[in-house]
């Protein structure tokens, strides 16, 4: 026992320790009950905002639930636009050699110069090549000018130019060979219709 002037010290002390001990014990308490409330309160916060979420997620499904019906329509019809507009480009590319044969054909049929007489005519693809017997060189040229000026020529010539077979020394027919190219769409994109065209034929 500890006396300081004469008083006993010791039963204040146990005091002032008691007391200190109580305050650690509320505000550890106090703290402890803190964070439980703030735990609380996020995972409140957490649950309304899974619902919102929910709900949120729930609405847009509904949306789209409702659109998709028109949504796969219009892509269905995009779909057989692109695939018409194909197929009539593919078709446009296989009938327009046709189509040129039939005005070259139009054309000899037409023709009144008695100086020029073809003999053979042959097409492959968009270039036509005709095998012609001839007296007159102007006149075979000229000839060559109207056909080149058919709609669709894109270049034209003449080749191998000869004595026509059987012709006597004092004759003076000659064979002529003539070379007409027609215009077409770009390779390119005549190239990518039939792939795709091709395509579509293994599926």
């Amino acid at each position: 026992m500890t006396f300081a002037h004469g008083f006993n010290l010791l039963p204040h002390r146990q005091r002032e320790a008691r007391l200190a001990r109580r305050r650690r014990y509320v505000e550890w308490t106090s703290a402890t009950l803190c964070g439980c409330t703030a735990v609380a309160l996020l995972m409140v916060w957490q649950a309304f905002e899974r619902v919102r979420i929910d709900r949120q997620r729930a609405a847009i499904e509904q949306r789209l639930a409702v659109l998709a019906p028109p949504l796969a329509e219009h892509t269905r019809l995009v779909g057989e636009a692109r695939e018409e507009r194909l197929r009539n480009e593919r078709a446009a590319t296989l009938s327009e050699p046709l189509m040129h044969l039939l005005d070259l054909l139009d054309a000899l049929g037409r023709e009144s110069s008695e100086a020029v007489a073809v003999r053979q005519l042959r097409q492959r693809g968009r270039d036509t090549e005709l095998l012609a017997a001839s007296s007159d060189h102007a006149a075979s040229a000229a000839w060559l000018n109207r056909l080149a000026a058919l709609k669709g020529v894109k270049d034209s010539d003449l080749s191998d130019v000869r004595r026509a077979t059987g012709a006597t020394e004092a004759s003076s027919a000659f064979e002529i060979k003539a070379h007409l190219k027609w215009d077409g769409p770009p390779e390119k994109k005549r190239a990518q219709a039939e792939a795709h065209q091709n395509t579509r034929g293994k599926q």
